[in-house]
């Protein structure tokens, strides 16, 4: 990523037999936020680890064409060798209104690389209620906190799932939250350097509604292999305790990036 170029995301991404067009908004954005005009220099960015360098024509009713100048360097993808963070993916019974697009925003700056909104047996109705205007909400929010962090791996938010589902799921590890039990969510996380985790075989850290996970549930979590970690000595919110947890696994997990797409 270059730091000069202000960055927009691409409605269609530059190729042997399309051009480069931006996203709605952002068209809308540069033109009449910006106030950008033919000859200035943007980075165009994809959510798909691709970036280029582009120069704007005159603006039209219709958009305003774009001319490629260079492909710049691209990030791998979440998990695959060489990148700069394992998968990881955080299930977690959504809060309502701007606490949800908080954690959504956060979490995308951190670089976890799904959301799974989770329904369990004490989930309020915020977390049952999710689609049409509120999915699009956060996915807009997610674009944004993609633009200003300088990822290039969109957070993919996925269809709601119930405990239950998430459980029959193959191949996560999953991390419980929990004040329950004395390992603490830091040592965990310090003593997993050289692990990788990917899209097939996720990092998944689980959270539950605000009024905690039933007996049942969480003997369902725990024989399903869930480990249990301690994040601190206070209570938290669902969005406190992603956040603080996401940034653990950011810091400790983190690693130098290789070469991506485009380089």
């Amino acid at each position: 990523m270059s730091e000069r170029l202000r960055r927009f995301l691409l409605a269609t991404t530059p190729g042997p037999a399309c051009a480069a067009v931006l996203a709605p908004e952002d068209l809308e954005h540069a033109r009449r936020v910006l106030r950008l005009s033919a000859g200035d220099r943007i980075e165009g960015i994809d959510g798909r680890g691709h970036a280029w360098e582009l120069e704007l024509g005159a603006f039209e009713r219709r958009g305003v064409p774009l001319r490629v100048l260079r492909e710049l360097p691209g990030q791998l993808r979440p998990g695959e060798p060489g990148a700069s963070l394992p998968w990881i993916e955080v299930a977690a019974s959504l809060p309502k209104g701007a606490r949800a697009e908080e954690l959504v925003g956060r979490l995308a700056q951190l670089g976890v690389a799904r959301l799974v909104p989770l329904v369990a047996g004490r989930s309020a109705e915020a977390a049952r209620e999710f689609g049409g205007h509120r999915r699009v909400r956060l996915e807009r929010l997610a674009a944004e906190a993609l633009k200003q962090s300088g990822r290039l791996w969109s957070l993919e938010i996925a269809e709601p799932l119930e405990l239950a589902q998430l459980l029959a799921l193959a191949e996560r590890e999953l991390l419980l939250l929990s004040p329950r039990t004395p390992e603490r969510f830091f040592d965990w996380t310090a003593a997993q350097s050289g692990r990788n985790w990917s899209a097939e075989r996720p990092l998944c850290l689980v959270a539950g509604p605000e009024g905690g996970f039933s007996a049942l549930e969480r003997a369902g979590l725990l024989a399903r292999g869930a480990r249990e970690l301690w994040l601190g000595p206070h209570v938290l919110r669902i969005e406190t305790a992603c956040e603080a947890a996401a940034a653990v696994l950011a810091a400790g997990l983190g690693r130098a990036p290789a070469a991506g797409p485009g380089t």
